[in-house]
């Protein structure tokens, strides 16, 4: 039988040719492909955002950092908004809750998510944190504020009704700053607080708002309101030590870790667990607003939680709370976050 010969280096050719052939033709496939992909369906990752990098101003040579935020919110957390969402939708049916908004962020990664984080509520008992900082602040300019002593005369009769009371300092006593920082942050007591801003420079503490992007309270105490975003910037400051020094900071977190309020996020939390945190409550009649903040030390997963709440009933508010508190941190622990 009559065989047709070809040249060795024909067969190199064709060879050659057929490979730039596939590898063009399997490159301009997988090309348009993820070109029509892209368009379909477009997902930001968090590279994808933009990022919030807020300093200290009025320095000359340095400017400190105090946070940094991104804007989109981590897709590792869209199971726990979800379940949080569900939570907050099953409440508001039952009745436990007219609305409720929830911050979580991770202290060691920067991964953040929150529910109905537009909402504004009045902060209530949750606004002596910033007095703590606005303290904390002074004392570094001058250590013996600490020790210095106040008298008390008598209660304000025109203060808020408190609901979850505990102890009060007592009429005809003086106290030192840190006596009252403590009655104020461990058993919320309102006199204690009270005394402390007639006697802090509110400098200090307008600028504290300032620094950190908020806007200063006004003088209608009434009108002061903040989202569970803004709020949980006084935490994060405090937690990274940025806006007060390495002991100051150590100190305020300190006394939060005292807060002796355990009817909201403690309450389905294990014991061994610590949490700085503080509470809030106001309101009279039919309409109350209820919230918590804090920083749940899970191990080696810390995290931040802010929990504003409205609704009739303190009691139940409370609960919601408490069980928001107990999915965020079964999630926060259950997870390689």
């Amino acid at each position: 039988m009559f065989k047709l010969r070809l040249p060795s280096y024909y067969l190199v050719i064709a060879t050659l040719i057929t490979a730039v052939v596939v590898c063009y033709a399997t490159h301009k496939i997988t090309k348009d492909l993820t070109l029509k992909s892209a368009t379909a369906s477009y997902i930001p990752t968090t590279q994808d955002c933009k990022v919030d990098r807020r300093r200290l101003s009025g320095y000359t040579f340095v400017s400190p950092l105090l946070y940094v935020d991104r804007e989109c919110e981590s897709p590792e957390l869209v199971p726990l908004k979800e379940s949080v969402i569900n939570a907050i939708n099953r409440a508001k049916n039952e009745g436990l809750v007219s609305s409720a908004s929830v911050y979580v962020r991770s202290l060691n990664k920067p991964l953040w998510t929150a529910v109905d984080a537009e909402n504004k509520y009045h902060p209530a008992s949750l606004a002596k944190v910033p007095v703590l900082i606005t303290y904390m602040r002074m004392v570094e300019g001058n250590n013996q504020v600490l020790n210095q002593k106040i008298a008390f005369a008598k209660q304000d009769t025109a203060l808020p009704h408190e609901h979850y009371t505990s102890k009060n300092i007592q009429p005809g006593n003086s106290y030192t700053v840190k006596d009252l920082l403590h009655y104020m942050i461990a058993y919320s007591d309102n006199n204690a607080t009270l005394l402390l801003m007639q006697h802090m420079n509110i400098d200090v503490y307008n600028k504290l708002f300032t620094d950190l992007g908020l806007a200063v309270p006004s003088n209608d105490y009434n009108q002061f309101q903040l989202s569970v975003k803004e709020y949980s910037l006084f935490l994060r400051v405090l937690y990274n030590a940025t806006y007060l020094s390495v002991p100051a900071s150590e100190y305020a977190l300190e006394l939060l870790a005292e807060c002796d309020f355990k009817e909201g996020m403690l309450k389905l939390l294990p014991s061994t667990v610590k949490v700085a945190h503080k509470f809030g409550e106001s309101g009279y009649g039919t309409t109350y607003e209820l919230h918590e903040s804090g920083i749940v030390y899970a191990g080696v997963t810390p995290y931040l939680i802010t929990i504003m709440t409205t609704g009739s009933d303190l009691s139940k508010q409370a609960t919601v709370i408490s069980n928001i508190s107990a999915q965020v941190y079964n999630a926060m622990t259950g997870s390689a976050l």
